[in-house]
């Protein structure tokens, strides 16, 4: 007895189902699964290249640190020599930070500390203004018998901007340089930091107006747009994290293709960015996705309310894409 098929409508014997047009539709559905199954093959293979789009979100998402009082504030602790944040006690680095600056346990009681894993430096943020000063000036701290060379410096609470300038010569340190900038003509600077050893000065203004032109003492600097460039480690060749707080630094992937040695002699590989998944090293100059690019997002006001005349600011947001020329505007 020939099978029948229950459907809505007419009835629809197995005969009429062995058509060309369930053919095609069966063919078709058919190549739709195989791609797609050699999609994620393809992607298990060569992982985070094959999903540039997935790294960034995970980057993105690992870096985002918990809110914190606007009125502290907060020093920024970069480790050195090979610390990993991760493996670290919160309490134990807080209490070796604390001991390198010299401050009393009962004067810390109000202080917080932030580990940032995926970055591998952590965040003290405080409500007085002596202990900020005492954390950014340590060099090292101390723990489980160890010496470990340590970068804090102050960050900058509130809405805030940033501006580059090019060209400023390297034997100004940076005291002498928020001298000569932090003026009355460059009203909104709130500071100035050099990047290494560089011609290079990072300027922080106040607001999200971030002016064309500043005074460095009696010379006028053309001021640009600061472009947050997502952080690649040289070292060890992951994402999220900076060269110089390489929590492994003993593993060293090759300078030409970004992959780790293991042959004697090494053997090139195709580079593969985990950034836009073309065939180059991740974070390279040529890299289009190496940006985290400022945009200011602005609320929508309710038609249905009075706007005000005074709306409020919103802080700029990084967003994983490349930069236009609207976001530069």
């Amino acid at each position: 007895m020939p099978q029948q098929i229950a459907m809505e409508g007419d009835d629809v014997i197995p005969k009429e189902l062995q058509g060309n047009g369930w053919f095609s539709v069966l063919k078709r559905r058919q190549e739709s699964r195989a791609k797609s199954h050699a999609a994620r093959q393809s992607g298990t293979q060569r992982g985070a290249t094959a999903t540039p789009n997935a790294t960034l979100r995970r980057v993105a998402a690992a870096s985002r640190l918990p809110a914190m009082p606007r009125s502290h504030n907060r020093v920024i602790v970069r480790p050195g020599d090979g610390l990993n944040v991760q493996a670290c006690s919160p309490h134990r680095i807080l209490a070796a930070l604390t001991m390198a600056a010299q401050l009393a346990p009962s004067v810390t009681e109000e202080d917080i500390i932030c580990p940032n894993s995926m970055q591998n430096f952590f965040v003290v943020s405080t409500p007085s203004a002596t202990n900020a000063a005492a954390y950014s000036r340590v060099t090292e701290i101390i723990l489980t018998d160890q010496r470990h060379p340590v970068t804090a410096y102050l960050s900058p609470a509130g809405i805030t901007s940033r501006g580059v300038i090019r060209g400023v010569d390297t034997d100004f340190d940076d005291a002498a340089l928020n001298r000569m900038l932090i003026q009355p003509r460059n009203s909104s600077l709130l500071g100035a930091r050099r990047t290494k050893n560089t011609e290079t000065v990072i300027l922080i203004f106040n607001g999200l107006k971030v002016p064309n032109y500043v005074y460095c003492g009696q010379v006028i600097y053309r001021c640009t747009l600061y472009k947050r460039q997502i952080d690649t480690c040289r070292t060890c060749g992951q994402v999220g994290h900076r060269q110089d707080v390489c929590p492994t630094p003993s593993t060293k992937v090759c300078d030409h293709c970004g992959h780790l040695p293991t042959d004697n002699p090494h053997v090139c590989n195709q580079p593969a960015c985990a950034l836009c998944g073309e065939a180059h090293r991740t974070g390279d100059r040529e890299c289009r996705h190496r940006y985290w690019c400022a945009v200011v997002v602005s609320a929508v006001a309710d038609e249905s309310k009075p706007s005000s005349k005074h709306p409020p600011q919103h802080p700029a947001r990084f967003l994983p894409r490349p930069p236009n020329r609207k976001d530069l505007l």
